[in-house]
């Protein structure tokens, strides 16, 4: 099975994230846009994974967990990776408790990596993925519209981890929420 793991967002933050993409859409060419019910923080993506580890993986959601408390943030911006030039993805991104975040991902990274994962190669940024590119190409239009657009810089507070399970259809993905545990 396919997992990762991540932090849900509110119904508010989702519905303001529908308009946004609602408006990308307007403008946008050729790209597969997240359903606003699926989008998510994710902060360790594991792949596929056995089922025999899903507990031992709960297990150490709910021990990092217990050691997080509730962070803060609000929706500050739109981007794209790598870039606005020639994006492969448009995400919203989060000003707020960013370090507190990383040290979130840090130490699961590092638990995760004795049950025998790789290791992340890439700093941890933050962000919520609103859309994939389907073809690498030049969207001037949509750079333009993304770097003038205002954001309602909305506030949102993070008070879990999730593992969710990742089925891949035709149709877009499937998630199911395999375990979760609050924050303290």
């Amino acid at each position: 099975m396919r997992l990762f793991i991540a932090t849900p967002i509110s119904r508010q933050v989702e519905a303001e994230l529908a308009d946004i993409i609602y408006q990308l859409k307007s403008v946008a060419g050729n790209i597969k846009w997240v359903k606003p019910e699926n989008i998510h923080l994710t902060i360790k993506f594991l792949g596929e994974t056995d089922d025999s580890l899903v507990e031992p993986i709960s297990e150490i959601i709910d021990e990092t967990s217990r050691e997080i408390k509730i962070l803060n943030f609000r929706l500050s911006k739109l981007g794209g990776f790598p870039n606005l030039i020639r994006p492969r993805a448009l995400w919203a991104g989060l000003d707020g408790d960013h370090a507190e975040l990383e040290r979130l991902a840090g130490s699961l990274d590092q638990l995760v990596h004795k049950l025998g994962y790789a290791r992340e190669t890439r700093k941890f940024r933050p962000h919520l993925t609103l859309g994939r590119v389907k073809k690498p190409q030049s969207l001037p239009q949509l750079a333009r519209f993304i770097e003038n657009y205002k954001i309602e810089a909305m506030p949102f507070q993070i008070d879990r981890l999730t593992l969710f399970k990742s089925t891949l259809t035709p149709r877009g993905p499937i998630y199911e929420r395999l375990h979760e545990a609050l924050f303290k």
